[in-house]
């Protein structure tokens, strides 16, 4: 069967976002990528950023309500989260903006709030309109969360629940970093209940992520949990590792959770023949830079420095540009 041009732009702009470049001393396991990105593969049956494109413009029409979750680390390392998460939150809420004429509900916690609410202000002040990209946020613990997520869901009644780089909790209920550091649940807002509330609604739901450890991954935990390059295991002793059970109806592995916000939303471009909706270069950096301002650390080094996941910003910036080349010659 003769592949569709939406399936090859879908099968380009996968191996762009799978494209390893961690870095080889200390940081995130090298390794990892492409055959957590296959098993997701596996899973679904074709490209993963088409396939979000697709399911979102399925259910998405003017004036309807996303939510993006986002956010992920604890103190003292990242004491207000990483530069990964808010910046590719804010590209894909820019873009269904943009493809579809949706608002936007930025989800995360307390502690991430400002490089969050950094990036809703930057898109909205790039779009020119003050209030279509919203941020509301988690206190710590599960009961607090359980209400929010009802009252959330209640409130708004999103038409879809996105997840990039936020953690879901193991078997045990507790939080991991890929690496195997443990996070008290009493440590972080629960803000991945939204993704259980949503699917009892029948409400889509679409988790991005590069470790395993972020909503989305319960849906192919076994696989993931035994390709781990360091074994899945818990440093704290919790049997169930640190992969975690929360599912998503679909999961978007990338080597970078930015990255595979970026794809989804590039694939979004292709499919609706408009490249504007997915961002430029300088848009990249200055977002970046902006949760940086606000408080937020590379989550692969700690410091404080206009990079992700190890890699300094101009490669962010490179990598946006390839990304709209694919669109560009899929039009």
């Amino acid at each position: 069967m003769t592949p569709t041009n939406e399936q090859i732009t879908g099968e380009r702009i996968d191996r762009l976002m799978t494209v390893e470049i961690r870095p080889l001393n200390g940081g995130l396991p090298a390794g990892y990528v492409v055959p957590m990105y296959q098993a997701c593969r596996a899973h679904h049956g074709e490209p993963l950023s088409s396939l979000a494109a697709r399911k979102l413009s399925e259910v998405l029409s003017k004036g309807d309500t996303v939510f993006i979750a986002t956010g992920a680390g604890t103190a003292p390392k990242l004491p207000q989260g990483e530069t990964d998460g808010p910046v590719g939150a804010a590209v894909l809420a820019r873009a269904l903006a943009l493809a579809y004429g949706v608002r936007v509900v930025l989800v995360t916690e307390d502690a991430h709030a400002a490089p969050v609410r950094a990036v809703a202000a930057l898109v909205n002040e790039e779009i020119g309109q003050t209030k279509l990209v919203s941020t509301v946020c988690f206190q710590l613990g599960l009961q607090s969360g359980q209400a929010k997520a009802d009252d959330l869901m209640a409130e708004y009644r999103p038409a879809a629940v996105i997840f990039v780089e936020r953690d879901g909790p193991n078997r045990e209920g507790f939080f991991h970093g890929v690496r195997g550091d443990c996070r008290n649940p009493e440590d972080v807002g629960h803000v991945y209940l939204l993704a259980d509330v949503a699917r009892k609604r029948g409400v889509l739901t679409i988790g991005i992520g590069d470790g395993g450890n972020e909503v989305g991954f319960g849906a192919v935990r076994d696989a993931i949990t035994a390709i781990h390059p360091l074994g899945a295991k818990s440093l704290a002793g919790h049997a169930s590792g640190v992969v975690t059970v929360t599912a998503t109806d679909v999961v978007v592995s990338a080597s970078v959770s930015n990255w595979g916000a970026y794809a989804v939303s590039a694939a979004i471009a292709a499919r609706e023949g408009r490249p504007e909706v997915l961002h430029g270069q300088e848009l990249e950096r200055r977002l970046i830079e902006a949760t940086v301002q606000a408080g937020a650390r590379d989550g692969a080094t700690s410091r404080a420095e206009v990079a992700v996941d190890g890699i300094n910003w101009e490669g962010h910036t490179a990598f946006v540009e390839m990304l709209r080349s694919i669109v560009a010659v899929s039009l």
